[in-house]
């Protein structure tokens, strides 16, 4: 038996196995698995999380208007003023008999003071004001949450597209291969031919030029497919160079839509825009009604502890104070009334920004069901051409051969081959785009949907 003892073969051997091994054992990748991807890396994503955090902190905020307020203030005066000095001798509890002199008071020595103060308030009753802020805030933490999921829909729609525009390329460049092959065909049948003298140099010539064509769109169709594949991986979060593994083929699918009555019933529901917008008007409405709560007075109560000292390091006087206020503003020129009417045009826009929508998210279902039922047409118009083209390609070869067609005749079957074959894998990308559309207007495309796991 013949053994290999040479060590620099089995190097080179192995070096063969591993390079290969990446290719031979390439990976599916799954459009459920695609989506998943997305969702836990997509850079579009990534922005919304900081949004969301702002917004609970904005509500944290606003329930916190609730508790009392403590603020330390600490400051150095000095002077000689006689109404400074007098007072500040009284804090530091340092006047004395001789302080009463005349001419001590109206003509003091210069004082200085250290004073610390402590500052308590606290919102006793304001006529609904603070609940309205926080009522808001509430809202703020709602919409940053709904404008994710919007987001993830948008995302979830853009994988999808992606996802089938790479298999579209790469299936478009297995038709531009075999376009090419058969084009290298045509060329050796019209080389030959021409040595037996049965046609003309024009034939090779021409078959040629259309070698030349099928080479220049099969690059073509290389470049369409890394742009694919990197689009996919951005999508995904992954380093556009990445490899992005075996996309599932366009075959064509049945699939029962739902009726259009219960789509649009189910849309308001489902929509997370819609949802959102409808929570924009809720915000409104309540910024209106914190408008107009700001001519109402606001009751509340405060405390304050002061220490005023001669030096830092010299003991002083003390002293605290206690009370409540009422704080009522009678009138600011006109620019509370300004801010309510203000408000209430805000209100006003969103109303008919829901009406508005709410016709076009009609419109969509309508739209949408009508590209899917046409793609669904042209699916089956297009596979129907795809079969007779390669029957009508597999004839005129024979007839080529046995001289009874010319070669632009078997050119135009080949062009009209690929053509088809084109046509066919455009028509179901489109097809599934489509369906994805329909669940995308109608607020139901997730990634549990129908449109994320055909198979």
């Amino acid at each position: 038996m013949f053994k290999y003892r040479n060590p620099f073969i089995w190097y080179i051997a192995a070096i063969f196995v591993l390079w290969t091994l990446p290719s031979a054992a390439q990976e599916k990748l799954s459009l459920s698995e695609a989506v998943a991807r997305a969702l836990e890396s997509n850079p579009e994503l990534a922005i919304d999380e900081p949004g969301r955090q702002a917004a609970n902190e904005e509500f944290k905020a606003a329930k916190e208007r609730y508790l009392p307020r403590l603020d330390f203030e600490m400051s150095y005066l000095a002077g000689n003023n006689p109404a400074f000095v007098f007072s500040t001798l009284l804090t530091q509890q340092k006047f004395t008999e001789e302080n009463f002199d005349i001419e001590r008071l109206n003509s003091p020595s210069a004082e200085d003071n250290w004073q610390t103060r402590f500052t308590l308030q606290q919102t006793i009753w304001d006529f609904g004001r603070t609940r309205a802020y926080r009522e808001m805030a509430s809202l703020g933490v709602q919409s940053a949450d709904r404008s994710h999921e919007e987001h993830v829909r948008q995302v979830l729609l853009a994988v999808i597209d992606a996802y089938y525009a790479t298999t579209l390329a790469r299936e478009s460049l297995d038709t531009a291969g075999i376009a090419v092959r058969s084009a290298e065909a045509i060329v050796s049948r019209a080389e030959a031919r021409v040595k037996e003298g049965v046609t003309v140099e024009a034939d090779l010539l021409r078959s040629r030029v259309y070698l030349s064509t099928a080479r220049q769109q099969e690059i073509q169709a290389r470049g369409n497919l890394e742009n694919a594949k990197a689009r996919l991986n951005r999508l995904m979060g992954r380093p556009l160079t990445q490899p992005v593994g075996e996309t599932a083929s366009l075959v064509p699918f049945e699939i029962s839509l739902p009726p259009e009555e219960k789509l649009l019933a189910e849309q308001k529901q489902q929509r997370p825009d819609y949802q959102n917008l409808l929570t924009e008007l809720k915000h409104s409405e309540l910024a209106v009604k914190a408008k107009k709560r700001e001519y109402l007075p606001v009751l509340s109560g405060y405390g304050t502890w002061e220490i005023d000292n001669p030096l830092p390091e010299l003991s002083g006087g003390d002293n605290w104070a206690a009370g409540v206020m009422l704080n009522w503003n009678l009138f600011a020129g006109g620019s509370d009334k300004a801010r309510i009417d203000s408000s209430r045009f805000r209100m006003e826009q969103k109303r008919r920004q829901i009406q508005a929508m709410e016709s076009a998210m009609e419109l969509e279902i309508r739209s949408a069901l009508v590209w899917y039922r046409s793609a669904e047409q042209q699916v089956a118009a297009a596979q129907a051409a795809e079969a007779q083209s390669e029957e009508g390609l597999r004839i005129l070869k024979n007839r080529y051969d046995a001289g009874l067609a010319t070669m632009t005749d078997l050119l135009s079957a080949e062009t009209a081959r690929s053509s088809a074959r084109t046509q066919l894998a455009e028509a179901i990308y489109r097809q599934r785009l489509s369906y994805a559309q329909v669940e995308y207007v109608a607020g139901i495309l997730s990634p549990e949907s129908p449109a994320v796991n055909l198979h």
